[in-house]
């Protein structure tokens, strides 16, 4: 039976290929190219010293994980992208065209897990089309196919561990699913929200266990040692610390039992969040309220659904609504930060965005009209990202040419470079101290933490008249008058 299911599906699988290679081709032709965020180039840089070097240390410094790790470590994300696209540019090239070749596999491949899905849930054939279509056409999916990060790979594991699940009843499934669920946990911890969804799929309490197992295996074995040496920040889930990315004054209260002060920084942080999405560009707003609509169509027919279905559901609106109120809590929702979050589980309700089998036409139109809201919102996406592309990189062209200029032919090992991503994607043999403290003290701690050879602090730092002065340092542009940055030469 099961071999006559993969004869039925190589047709539409060809397919749905098909529709997605199209549809990358024609976002290439009018999208912005390059890597433009700040991940972009941690990821791009990591990979390619992985590919080129054999180790995932990481080659931009944080100068409070500096601080508070010592060198070498790893990169504050969970090591499983890094580790993909390092290997992929081992053997096609260390470029960012690698990475968009990646993650064009990775959206092609999971329009044709959402079909597998829809069918193994009881889907017709056409509700399972509509579902792949719907995929296809998701805003921020698409247009992320050219920007080197990490969601549409993420999304490509946990989809492909729910179609093993939801496609098989034996052993061997069961534990390819819990493999495949540690392999998306490795790429980034935010998928332990669809956990609950996964085990449900499986026929039986043992099934279950066998997965539950298998994926505990894969934490014990490759997650725990791969990500052992992290950096501490925002990104990572174990050792988060304070700033603008991450409310970790509400998780420090909590663990110390101050449980009102935790609630009362949560809930500070929750309005904030909500106050900056009123503000949000209307780009934005429209692909949360398609993120908030697919959910509520998916349930439409819910008693005529399969149990199956139905159980599915439950568990994944149960994550979903969870992730949405940590996010709320903790994080930053607003300037797409919050889409990057939600992305791994709302394409998890495609699959049962048409109505059940035996549907009238009109109970198909909620999930025809979600389709095509999703591809009117394309553009108003590609704009917004294009824009947001171009500042960033324009700034870091900027940036990197009046630095490079500077320091001409002259070698570099290290370079302590505020936002010098570009810079460091440029040099591969340069480490970057890519953040820098405010006050002098703890420069000067950072300096006996850390050797580097170049220090590069604004042009109107309030440390520029004491770093002039040292002596362990040599001004670099020193004859240029009203100069944007201070380059530094370190002596000793």
């Amino acid at each position: 039976m099961l071999e006559a299911f993969r004869r039925a599906l190589r047709r539409p699988a060809a397919a749905i290929v098909g529709c997605g290679v199209a549809l990358v081709l024609l976002m290439g032709a009018v999208t912005r190219r390059g890597p433009a965020l700040a991940d972009e180039f941690v990821y791009l840089a990591g990979a390619r010293h992985l590919a080129t070097a054999g180790s995932l240390d990481a080659r931009y410094y944080d100068a409070g994980a500096i601080l508070a790790r010592g060198l070498p470590h790893h990169d504050v994300h969970t090591p499983g992208y890094v580790l993909v696209l390092g290997a992929l540019m081992a053997v096609a090239g260390a470029t960012y065209e690698t990475a968009v070749a990646l993650n064009a596999a990775a959206y092609v491949a999971s329009g044709v897990f959402i079909f597998v899905l829809a069918r193994a849930l009881g889907q017709a054939e056409r509700a399972a089309w509509l579902a792949a279509l719907a995929f296809l056409v998701l805003p921020v999916s698409l247009a992320y196919v050219y920007w080197a990060m990490a969601e549409l790979v993420l999304g490509a594991a946990f989809l492909a561990c729910l179609a093993v699940a939801a496609d098989s009843t034996g052993r061997g499934r069961a534990i390819t699913a819990g493999l495949l669920f540690g392999a998306a946990l490795l790429v980034r911890e935010s998928v332990l929200f669809g956990f609950p969804a996964l085990l449900v799929l499986l026929p039986s309490r043992r099934r279950r266990m066998e997965c539950a197992v298998a994926a505990g295996a894969f934490c014990v074995l490759a997650y725990a040692p791969l990500s052992a040496n992290r950096a501490p920040g925002g990104a990572n889930f174990w050792s988060p610390t304070s700033g603008r990315a991450f409310a970790h004054r509400a998780v420090q209260s909590a663990g110390e039992g101050r449980w009102g002060q935790a609630a009362s920084i949560a809930l500070e942080r929750a309005s904030a969040n909500r106050g900056d999405l009123v503000h949000a560009p209307a780009a934005e707003q429209a692909v949360l309220a398609l993120y908030a609509a697919i959910p509520l169509v998916a349930i439409i027919g819910w008693r005529r659904r399969p149990s199956v279905q139905r159980r599915y559901l439950l568990t994944l609106i149960a994550g979903y609504a969870a992730m949405i109120g940590v996010l709320f809590a903790l994080y930053v929702v607003a300037q797409w930060s919050g889409l990057r979050y939600l992305m791994v589980l709302v394409t998890a309700f495609l699959p049962a965005l048409a109505p059940p089998p035996g549907s009238s036409r009109r109970g198909w139109t909620p999930a025809v009209v979600v389709t095509i809201a999703a591809a009117l919102a394309q553009p108003g996406v590609v704009r917004a990202f294009d824009a947001y592309k171009a500042s960033r990189q324009r700034r870091q062209e900027n940036l990197t040419a009046y630095v490079e200029q500077r320091l001409g032919p002259a070698p570099v090992g290290r370079i302590a470079l505020a936002n010098g991503w570009l810079f460091g994607w440029r040099h591969p043999e340069v480490e970057v101290i890519s953040s820098l403290p405010a006050d002098g003290g703890t420069l000067r701690l950072l300096e006996r933490a850390a050797w580097f050879d170049y220090l590069v602090l604004p042009g109107d730092s309030p440390l520029g008249a004491e770093w002039d002065a040292r002596t362990r340092y040599e001004r670099v542009n020193a004859a240029e008058a009203d100069a944007p940055l201070r380059v530094y030469r370190r002596l000793r």
